[in-house]
């Protein structure tokens, strides 16, 4: 015997039984006739995502250099002493006299 099928939402159901590529070429029609540029919309998905790539290089490069020139005045304040944690004054190791 066969079962039931609610009849609410017939097209949803037709639409979940669609394959991805034909779903993509509905998409691509629809969108096609709205007038929206495909080649346009990837062009500015790749720019958007190279963009975010260069500012996250920066961002990491300028934290980096930071971090080495830090370990350098470190390693520079650690050669002035001559008994380790024996000069206990940062400020005036960082700024001079």
């Amino acid at each position: 015997m066969a079962t039931r099928r609610s009849i609410g939402e017939p097209g949803a159901a037709g639409v979940a039984n669609i394959s991805r590529t034909r779903r993509a070429q509905l998409v691509a029609e629809f969108e096609g006739e709205l007038g929206i540029d495909h080649q346009a919309r990837a062009r500015a998905a790749y720019e958007a995502r190279r963009w975010q790539i260069i500012k996250t290089v920066i961002v990491w490069t300028i934290a980096i250099m930071f971090f080495l020139i830090a370990c350098q005045k470190l390693w520079l304040m650690g050669l002035e002493v001559d008994q380790p944690f024996s000069d206990l004054d940062p400020m005036k190791s960082l700024f001079g006299d």
